[in-house]
């Protein structure tokens, strides 16, 4: 069909800018991109922060490839992939044209365009939660064990990638009680087989938290502050608008251009049914709805990017309650789709080439050879050079991130005491409180990098790095 064929066209176009501006423009991998390759490495059934799912996928993208900027492409296919699940989602409840623009709308949210070449935890989200939506959709119309089988396996999936996709399914738990289709699926063994088969996906990374202590709660913990203590509980107030503010800033031409259109455009009578509408107001409005609500009632700073997955049924939310007849608009709308592609390509590129940075200029080949991470089975110190070390390194060093061993139990602190340990800062003061931990520790030698921008701007900055020596050396 044609609306098949145009999507395709534009996931391919996306695939092919996303992937290939990166590797072009970046001689180095985004600090998350490197950090889930290290966890990918380890491949154990936890990391430091988060579930291991982002860690697997990379090391075995990086196996098949033989290098980091593959992850590049990994990223991308990640996003296409949400895209599709969110046009087959639409078209359960729209016609077609109106499920490809959903879809492809998307791209002018800067979750799924801008923020892309970051391949993390967020990125993988994009696609599970339209995968889960769409087969929990197609298990409560027709109650086949097979749509109901690959919920659970995507409701497992999400739960071992991040631990915030439990917010989705609080939601379609809501759903489920609260509504009278939703109740009847109770009735069906079905969805406990579903709940079954996402409880053994998620149960080995549950017995990998009891092992070690429960300590990734303290990251999750540490992330929902800033760092400031808001007088007069404004913390109830101001984060949660905060929050609501930043996923409608991260939408706005996505829903500049649905509103232009809908201006242009004859209106139509609400045509979804309303089975239908509480499906899709559960499943795509109440999530970003819970989220503020989470810290408005416990005054807690959300991150803006843990939204990003929540905006995957905008565009089908606003033909819903705002339906209005797409075709005189709707190759206006094709059209302005790939604009937001090409637009935020182009920003891309010229935050590539004018940013004075140091995440962005660093040459990742360069700083390993210079300071011989070749050299070492063991690096530690700042999560961004640690890890980017540990990634372009030949031998690909173990990583001890912060020099902190209660937080990578992956490590043998024996073995390092054996083999010893690079150290690798970009913080001077930090630096000195690993020498207090490591009293062997010797003064840093200092890795200058100097970035100059296109307009002449030079910027330098002393990247730290030092060696403990093993004793079998």
């Amino acid at each position: 069909m044609k609306t098949n064929k145009t999507l395709a066209v534009f996931l391919l176009c996306h695939l092919i800018i996303w992937s290939i501006l990166p590797i072009v423009l970046r001689p180095n991998l985004p600090m998350d991109s490197a950090e889930a390759l290290i966890w990918g490495f380890i491949g154990e059934w936890g990391t430091n922060k988060h579930p291991p799912l982002s860690g697997w996928f990379a090391a075995i993208f990086y196996d098949i490839f033989a290098h980091p900027a593959s992850l590049y492409v990994l990223s991308q296919l990640f996003i296409i992939g949400g895209l599709f699940y969110v046009y087959k989602l639409g078209k359960l409840f729209l016609s077609e044209e109106k499920a490809l623009v959903s879809a492809l709308v998307l791209e002018a949210v800067a979750y799924y365009s801008l923020v892309t070449p970051e391949y993390n935890v967020n990125i993988i989200a994009l696609m599970l939660w339209p995968a889960a939506t769409y087969y929990f959709a197609r298990a409560m119309r027709e109650d086949k064990l097979y749509f109901w089988f690959m919920f659970g396996v995507f409701a497992g999936l999400n739960m071992i990638n991040k631990y915030v996709s439990g917010i989705l399914f609080i939601c379609l738990g809501a759903y489920i009680i609260c509504t009278k289709e939703g109740r009847a699926a109770l009735k069906s063994w079905k969805l406990y087989f579903a709940a079954m088969v996402a409880a053994l996906l998620i149960a080995p990374h549950i017995w990998w938290l009891y092992e070690h202590d429960w300590f990734v709660i303290d990251y999750f913990l540490s992330r929902s502050g800033d760092g400031k203590v808001m007088p007069y509980g404004l913390a109830h107030i101001v984060y949660p608008i905060k929050f609501i503010g930043s996923q409608i800033m991260t939408s706005a031409l996505a829903l500049i251009i649905l509103f232009v259109a809908y201006k242009k455009s004859p209106k139509e009578e609400i045509f979804v049914k309303s089975s239908d509408r509480k499906l899709i107001f559960f499943a795509g409005v109440l999530p970003v709805l819970l989220m503020a609500a989470i810290s408005l009632v416990l005054g807690i700073k959300l991150r803006s990017m843990w939204g990003s997955p929540v905006m995957y049924m905008l565009g089908i939310c606003f033909f819903t309650w705002l339906p209005f007849d797409i075709k005189p608009q709707y190759q206006a709308l094709i059209r302005s789709c790939y604009g937001a592609l090409l637009a935020f390509a182009l920003a891309f590129c010229l935050q590539c080439l004018f940013t004075d940075s140091a995440k962005f200029n660093l040459d990742a080949k360069d700083f390993t050879s210079a300071v011989k991470g070749n050299n070492y089975a063991y690096v530690g110190g700042s999560v961004w050079l640690a890890s980017t070390i540990g990634s372009y390194a030949d031998n690909h060093p173990s990583v001890l991130f912060m020099m902190t061993p209660q937080t990578n139990p992956w490590i043998d602190m024996a073995d390092v005491k054996k083999q010893g340990i690079l150290v690798v800062e970009e913080n001077l003061w930090t630096y000195r409180q690993y020498q207090k931990n490591f009293t062997n520790l010797p003064e840093p030698d200092i890795y200058l990098l100097k970035v100059e921008t296109p307009t002449g701007k030079v910027k330098e900055y002393p990247l730290y790095y030092g060696t403990i020596a093993g004793e079998n050396k």
